[in-house]
Formats: C-alpha cells, sequence, structure tokens
C-alpha cells in the first residue's frame, strides 16, 4: 500500500472516454466551490450532487485504499465502505433522497460489483442478474421508483451492456440501436432521459442521451473520447475528452441549445473531470489537485465559492466522420 500522490490519483481518474464546429467565444463568470475532503483523506473525488446540495464521492486514506462518502456540502460527512472483499468503494451518483449507487472493486470482478446504498437506514444491496451479480459501473438513480442505470459485462459474451433497474433490482438491457459494442449508461433525469457513452463498431468512443426510445450521438470535438457523466431535467449533460497526451478535460454540453462550454479549473492540475449534475447547473468537478462544486450559473451557486472565467465555448454539430486521436487508456477509469 502507499500514499495517494498526484500521479496516484491521475491514473484512477483516467479514463478513455467526439465531432465540433467551434464558435470560440468567452462567456459569463462561473462560480467554483471548494470541496472539503473528509477527515484522514490525502484524496477527493466528488461524482454528485443532489437538488439539496447533498454530495457523494470516494476519499483515498493513506494506504491508498478508496472509501465512500456522502453529506452535505463540505460536510458533516458519512463514510461508509461496501465490505467483504472489496478493496475499493466508488459511489457514482445520488438521488434527491440521499440513495446512492455505484460499484466496488473486488479480485474477483473485472470492473467491480454494483451496489445500491439506500439513505434511509444506510443498508447497502448488490445489484443481480440470473443470480449473479452484476460486473461494471452502477450510476445514473432518480427516485421515481428508484429507477437507476449503468452498465455490467455480460458473463456470456464479455460485452458491456447498459441496464435499468429499479429499487436496486436488474430489470432490462438498454439497445441504444447504434451497433455498439459497448453501451455504458451513466445518468438519469427525472424525465428518465439517460446520458452516458458508447463504442462504435469501428472502436471510438462517443456520448450519447438516450430519449423516448431515440438515441443522439455526441461527440463535442474530434478525439473520439467523449464521455457524457452527468444530466440534468434541462437536459445540461457534464463530461470529459481525453486529449492526444492521455489527459482528460471536462465540459458542459447543453443539449437544448447545442453548446459546448469547456470547464477550466485553474489550481495546477492537468487532470480535470466532471460528473454529475443536478437541476441547479451545479456540476461535481474533480482534478487531480482536489474537487470541487462548479455553477454554471451565480445565483444557484452555494455560499463560499468563487467567480472564475466560463471556458470558451463552442456550437456542436453532427459528425459525419470520426477520426480519433491515440491516446493513453492506461490507467483507464472504468
Amino acid at each position: 500500500m502507499h500514499t495517494v500522490s498526484k500521479t496516484f490519483l491521475g491514473k484512477l481518474l483516467l479514463g478513455v472516454a467526439g465531432v465540433a464546429v467551434t464558435a470560440m467565444s468567452h462567456a459569463y463568470a462561473a462560480t467554483l466551490v471548494p470541496v472539503t475532503p473528509p477527515d484522514g483523506a490525502v484524496a477527493t473525488i466528488v461524482f454528485g450532487i443532489n437538488n439539496h446540495g447533498v454530495i457523494a464521492g470516494s476519499w483515498f486514506d493513506s494506504a491508498g485504499v478508496e472509501h465512500g462518502f456522502t453529506g452535505p456540502l463540505n460536510g458533516p460527512y458519512t463514510s461508509f465502505d461496501y465490505g467483504g472483499t472489496s478493496t475499493a468503494t466508488e459511489p457514482r451518483a445520488l438521488n434527491d433522497a440521499g440513495d446512492i449507487n455505484g460499484f466496488a472493486t473486488d479480485p474477483a470482478f473485472a470492473v467491480g460489483a454494483e451496489f445500491l446504498r439506500e439513505a434511509k437506514h444506510g443498508t447497502i444491496s448488490t445489484f443481480m442478474k440470473d443470480g449473479l451479480p452484476l460486473d461494471g459501473v452502477a450510476q445514473g438513480i432518480m427516485k421515481k421508483k428508484d429507477t437507476s442505470t449503468g452498465d455490467y459485462i455480460d458473463p456470456n459474451t464479455g460485452i458491456r451492456n447498459g441496464y435499468l433497474a429499479q429499487s436496486g433490482n436488474y430489470q432490462s438491457d438498454v439497445d441504444l440501436g447504434l451497433n455498439a459494442t459497448r453501451t455504458s449508461p451513466r445518468a438519469l433525469n427525472k424525465k428518465g432521459t439517460m446520458a452516458g457513452l458508447y463504442v462504435d463498431s469501428a472502436g471510438v468512443q462517443h456520448g450519447f442521451i438516450f430519449k423516448n426510445g431515440v438515441a443522439q450521438s455526441v461527440d463535442v470535438d474530434a478525439s473520439g473520447t467523449t464521455a457524457l457523466e452527468g444530466i440534468n431535467k434541462k437536459e445540461l449533460t457534464a463530461g470529459w475528452v481525453v486529449d492526444s497526451v492521455g489527459n482528460p478535460h471536462a465540459f458542459t454540453f447543453d443539449n437544448a441549445t447545442g453548446t459546448v462550454t469547456a470547464i477550466e479549473i485553474d489550481d495546477g492540475s492537468v487532470l480535470q473531470q466532471a460528473w454529475g449534475v443536478n437541476d441547479r447547473g451545479q456540476v461535481a468537478v474533480s482534478t487531480d489537485v482536489a474537487s470541487y462544486i462548479y455553477c454554471t450559473r451565480d445565483n444557484q451557486c452555494p455560499g463560499g465559492g468563487t467567480k472564475v472565467a466560463e471556458g470558451r465555448s463552442w456550437k456542436m454539430k453532427p459528425a459525419t466522420a470520426v477520426h480519433p486521436h491515440k491516446v493513453a487508456a492506461k490507467g483507464a477509469r472504468p
């Protein structure tokens, strides 16, 4: 075991996660609120924030072990672990009731055991299909019937499929109709609109928005690495892309206007990722230096923040071809 360094956290944050025509602009000021780490944390990743300002994420102790935590922004927090033979606990999303889903790495799993943590009693259940625990990432969740989503590796085919669940119970696979070789839903809004990422038959990764049975492919740049991690009721999404040297860069994408806005945090970091976004436009953002809540509107931001320059923005146009960069994927986050 070892102390968590920037390099260590950077490898944990990286993931292979896009075509746009840029119309460069600099818009109104955003607000950035630093997240106070849990006691004993040497590194923190905030994955989600709900409409009540409650956050969920993970923290690393001095031995490099990853634990889950949740609570009001800047505390007090409740820490928890999946338990059993798991080696790490990673909460990925929460709803307005505080219910959390995520996954726990384990030597018996390729990715991890997927779980639902119920807020009222703190009980943790495991997502199952055909008597076997799902192996993948559980991430999107909403209160209505505790509907949630994620992906899992099919033990028979090895293909990574998307799924829908209710109250911690698998219900059905998600078929985008895009001839995908991997489908990874990552978020649900209150209307049931889904966002995530998929890999096409050429091995190129795209974001997607799945609404009323129709899938929309989202490529915010030409890197072929777009990942959408969060979506709110207005279809403001958050996510990230990877550059040619393997560094992730955060953004928001407003599906109503087709506008992509870069999130650029000046904290000396090189790894920046955006995760969940609530209905107030508050985005959970993590870098290899710290974690933040990034607010797209000043008047809807929690206290304790600092105004920052909003990143460049551009209008996304439908792609006719994708020529992905060769990006480094080692240490990739699932």
